[in-house]
């Protein structure tokens, strides 16, 4: 990747754009085939879920509200470095962006696309280095790809991350989503600082099974 490519690719993060913007959208033939996926995937119940509702509850407010972004990174040479610069860039931003009001802010989320990216072993390597970044801000990093085997949470033979584009998200993070730190003791103090006084009561059931059968 050239020193140009790799200015344009670290400016990428900073130029997200609005899932809702119609015009934007249809303009980019990456960004049509995000949104997609995201409405016929994302927004709707799948049979093999192992609950009921959308595969991700968090889509259909965050549309509504017009809160869901992305941007695309070209380029079919990105190093873990070139996507991890991305990616930060895709944080920074994601701070910036203002929502419509506090109580909104939770349904704000960001992609940022690697559309010729090949290599999926490195979206899970920046995804994975910078998770407890994330985590430790109150958000949550998440990584997909083709194939992609991260197991569902309500059935582990569903795989949610199988996208048909390589990309890293963030949300904010939310009391539901114990399951996906308990294994990291970090991760989970993160977790607790922002949400021990209002944990829900099968969360909080949850953890006493989880801490139980770590003991044991």
């Amino acid at each position: 990747m050239t020193a140009v490519e790799r200015a344009a690719n670290a400016r990428a993060g900073r130029d997200l754009v609005n899932l809702s913007n119609v015009d934007m959208v249809a303009a980019d033939p990456v960004l049509t085939q995000l949104l997609d996926w995201v409405q016929g995937f994302l927004t709707r119940p799948h049979v093999d879920l192992g609950r009921s509702g959308p595969v991700c509850p968090f889509t259909v407010p965050s549309l509504n509200r017009e809160l869901l972004w992305a941007s695309v990174v070209a380029g079919d040479h990105l190093s873990a470095d070139d996507i991890a610069s991305a990616t930060e860039s895709m944080v920074d931003e994601f701070l910036r962006l203002e929502s419509s009001g506090s109580a909104d802010s939770l349904y704000k989320a960001a992609m940022v696309v690697f559309p010729d990216v090949t290599d999926f072993d490195l979206i899970d390597q920046v995804q994975r280095a910078g998770k407890s970044r994330a985590v430790e801000n109150g958000m949550m990093l998440g990584q997909f790809y083709p194939g992609c085997a991260e197991p569902g949470l309500w059935n582990a033979d569903f795989r949610p991350l199988d996208c048909p584009l390589p990309m890293i998200a963030l949300r904010h993070m939310v009391p539901s989503d114990f399951p996906f730190l308990v294994n990291d003791p970090e991760w989970l103090s993160s977790y607790l600082k922002r949400f021990a006084p209002s944990v829900p009561a099968q969360v909080r059931s949850t953890m006493v099974d989880r801490l139980l059968t770590q003991r044991d």
